[in-house]
């Protein structure tokens, strides 16, 4: 503590305390948001006592730590029950008083006596002190007047201004996230002052929030082959567009199915083996060598066997439609396998095994899941497309270097931008509207002849989906107007019965291929043929509202 401001309390430690004594504890309401009875709290330049004492009226376990000799005597005389829990440490270095592990701690009106300097310090031992998920209630001026350039009042004591944002930043930094946080005037009845408050959560255990650890894993952890990308690249998209397929374990954690990941993996790599130039996705490897990538050969095989069938985008429709013949289903089995054992016995073993916070995933054998923090998993949610346009220039730069610059990051990004079913591919859903001899707009009602246009609900520039419940007839003049907008709230609700009408005529038509699309947005592993289309319009509108509110996208209605 600033040792000129220490000396002001000590010297007129009296008058603090019989001010500070005279009114209730400003921070009594939030103490109770805050606290639970039977949490060990502990109070950081306890002063008087006064708030130190209403804690353990609260039925709390609560200790103290206050600098000024004078003031620790004060209290104890004042709140006799302080006795031995009231001890003499101060920011920005507390140590562990009482042993440390505090469920809570409360630090009111302290930050501002000590230098800018000292903030980050401050944090780090407030951080020290509590258990992970402890509760963190801190109290700063607003504003205060009669400051001079130094920072000092009139009585030599340190007012360093603290910007309430940069304060909320600087502890969401090292692991804190901000529960709520409260503006108010100055208990004391002086004019001009006010206060901020906030409450905080030690959320993230070693300071390091799930967007760090994601960062760390694609910039610092080990990089002997593509994998850990490729993980993280199917993660962002299962929790950006396919969110429903998360199972929630009740235990922080979440679960995502291995056969969805198995699948978005095959999609990625295909365009990568099937290159004319050999592309290496693990160091070492060369077209002839004693460890290429696990599943390069059954991926191969299958992709030539596809090669005079239409390719890519014909065997994704095959497979999809369940029209796989016995060669190609047993290529297919056998490329998931390889998949998944290097799946399980890469990333998921290894991802962040070189950094401080150690692995980050683990494998459910029996629930065939990948099990992954609920943290990190709500970080990839809100932020997966981004973390997708990053992943994909990380996993390019990797390829330039594990080829020893052979493939340019360019080509490779082309290759990973590859599309299953390309934008205009939209084939099997013209057909099959073509052929109803009535049929309507989706989106404005009127009637439309041989002239009319396929459109997409969620548009293709944002999630690259060609899936068939993501297809809608329009009439041409509609298709221009919405051209690349997400469609109103009001707009699916009022056309809710069109659009279920379009998907019931598409599964009719081709009912393998629309459940396995289907099913993945829905997170079923079936559709239930009692409650289908309510299932699946439940998960297509939540899509659409949570794309447009983190993308902050605009919204269109006729």
């Amino acid at each position: 503590m600033d040792e000129r401001t220490n000396s002001y309390y000590a010297t007129h430690s009296d008058e603090i305390v019989q001010r500070y004594e005279a009114i209730q504890a400003p921070l009594k309401r939030m103490m109770e948001r805050g606290f639970d009875s039977g949490m060990r709290v502990l109070d950081v330049g306890a002063g008087s006592g006064r708030d130190l004492s209403l804690l353990l009226q609260m039925g709390c376990d609560a200790y103290g730590v206050e600098p000024c000799d004078a003031l620790r005597s004060a209290a104890i005389r004042r709140h006799p029950e302080l006795f031995a829990r009231i001890g003499a440490s101060a920011l920005p270095t507390l140590g562990q008083p009482f042993g440390g592990h505090f469920d809570a701690v409360l630090c009111s009106a302290v930050l501002m006596h000590l230098t800018r300097a000292e903030m980050l310090d401050a944090a780090i031992s407030l951080r020290t002190v509590l258990k992970d998920g402890g509760k963190l209630l801190l109290s700063v001026p607003g504003e205060r007047p009669g400051v001079d350039d130094n920072h000092r009042d009139s009585q030599g004591r340190l007012f360093t201004p603290i910007d309430p944002d940069y304060l909320q930043l600087l502890y969401e930094r090292i692991g804190f996230f901000l529960l709520q946080r409260w503006e108010s005037e100055d208990a004391l009845g002086r004019a001009g002052h006010s206060w901020k408050t906030f409450l905080f959560e030690a959320r993230y255990p070693g300071g390091s929030r799930p967007l760090d650890q994601i960062e760390a894993i694609l910039n610092r952890d080990r990089k002997t082959a593509t994998y850990k990308l490729a993980l993280f690249r199917a993660l962002s998209e299962i929790a950006t567009m396919e969110f429903d397929q998360a199972r929630w374990s009740g235990d922080g954690m979440v679960g995502i199915p291995v056969a969805s990941i198995c699948e978005k993996w095959l999609y990625y790599y295909w365009p990568i083996v099937d290159s004319t130039v050999f592309i290496p996705q693990i160091r070492g490897e060369t077209p002839v060598c004693a460890m290429p990538i696990a599943f390069r050969a059954s991926l191969l095989a299958l992709i030539q066997r596809y090669r005079s069938l239409g390719g890519f985008t014909r065997f994704v429709l095959d497979y999809r439609s369940q029209r796989l013949s016995g060669e190609a289903a047993s290529l297919v089995e056998r490329v998931f396998v390889q998949i998944r054992n290097t799946i399980v016995k890469g990333p998921v073993a290894h991802a962040g095994g070189s950094l401080e916070f150690g692995r980050v995933f683990q494998y459910d054998s029996r629930k065939k899941e990948v099990r992954l923090s609920a943290a990190l998993w709500r970080e990839l949610s809100l932020v997966g497309h981004w973390i997708q346009d990053a992943v994909i220039l990380r996993w390019a730069e990797l390829t330039n270097d594990i080829s020893k610059k052979q493939v340019r990051t360019s080509d490779a990004i082309e290759l990973l931008l590859t599309t299953p079913i390309p934008e205009r591919d939209v084939v099997d859903a013209r057909s099959i509207y073509g052929r109803l001899s009535d049929k309507e707009c989706t989106w404005v009602g009127i009637p439309i002849s041989k002239t009319f246009e396929v459109d997409h609900i969620i548009p293709f520039s944002l999630w690259r989906n060609n899936d068939l419940w993501n297809l809608v007839p329009t009439s041409p003049s509609a298709n221009a107007a919405k051209s690349d907008k997400l469609p109103s709230r009001h707009l699916l609700f009022g056309r809710r019965e069109a659009i279920i009408h379009s998907w019931e005529v598409l599964r009719f038509a081709r009912k393998a291929r629309f459940d396995h699309e289907a099913s993945r947005i829905a997170g079923r592993s079936r559709l239930s043929e009692e409650s289908w289309q309510n299932d699946l319009f439940l998960s297509v509108y939540n899509a659409v509202e949570f794309t447009a509110a983190q993308r902050g996208l605009e919204r269109w209605h006729p």
